[in-house]
């Protein structure tokens, strides 16, 4: 069984390496394409010294243009299945090897479970803030792997940040409510609400999503991606600041007031 990663990155600096290393050792390549960083995040990525890594620089000018260039991924993969990667998503041991232990032919994908971390590492939103459905399951949750040998004209639709996959060029295959898939409930670490970068971007084609939120404590014995007790390039335990906390401590009853209004 073959597994090919798909990551796609811009201005990732602080969580590249440790999301690349984090499921290395468990998928058979990974294209990581950047889309225009301006800090650290390729050299990063070119010090990493593993010929599964294949890299390429491409230009995107427009949305569009993040859901043409995860269409020639596509296309250049020739693999039993598709593993989607963001750059800041780090993967505990736990999290990916329950995941492909439950890869299985008569399954179409699976949908993980993730934490979303706020401030630090060490905590996270709760599951209230998280949106995402996938048939009778709701909260924060994606589909992170897919079976390429069901899909056989798999391809990505609508544009960045609202694109997605879909066999028939109509519905997106988390809406297929034919589809078979199991749920990975291990979470994987999700660093989209963390600084990720020293160089302040923002535009209509990523977003740097930094949040201010008290969030629940990670539990003392979880166990964290064997990659943070590498020697890598930034320091992943880095606790939040006084200064985020005083923004966290009056923002998060506005959130938790808003979810509950909207859920």
């Amino acid at each position: 069984m073959k597994i090919v990663a798909h990551c796609m990155v811009k201005n990732e600096e602080k969580w590249i390496w440790y999301s690349l290393m984090s499921v290395i050792d468990y998928v058979d390549e990974i294209l990581v394409w950047d889309t225009g960083s301006a800090d650290n995040t390729v050299n990063i990525i070119k010090s990493i010294d593993s010929p599964k890594i294949k890299f390429k620089q491409v230009f995107v000018n427009n949305a569009a243009d993040m859901t043409k260039y995860r269409n020639e991924m596509l296309s250049e993969t020739k693999a039993d299945w598709l593993m989607v990667l963001d750059g800041d998503e780090i993967w505990p041991e736990k999290a990916i090897v329950e995941s492909i232990n439950k890869l299985d032919n008569s399954l179409d994908f699976l949908v993980n479970k993730f934490w979303n971390l706020v401030g630090d590492v060490y905590h996270y939103q709760p599951e209230s803030a998280g949106k995402y459905k996938i048939g009778k399951h709701i909260g924060h949750l994606t589909i992170r792997f897919v079976n390429l040998k069901k899909y056989k004209t798999l391809n990505y639709i609508c544009d960045y940040p609202l694109e997605g996959l879909t066999a028939n060029n109509k519905t997106l295959i988390q809406n297929d409510i034919d589809a078979k898939f199991q749920m990975v409930y291990s979470p994987y670490l999700h660093a989209t609400h963390l600084v990720r970068s020293k160089s302040n971007w923002n535009s209509p084609n990523h977003r740097n999503n930094q949040k201010y939120e008290l969030g629940i404590k990670i539990p003392d014995d979880f166990d964290y991606p064997r990659c943070f007790y590498f020697a890598g390039p930034t320091n992943p335990w880095k606790k939040r600041s006084w200064g985020y906390m005083l923004n966290a401590i009056w923002q998060t009853p506005l959130k938790l007031i808003k979810r509950r209004i909207f859920k």
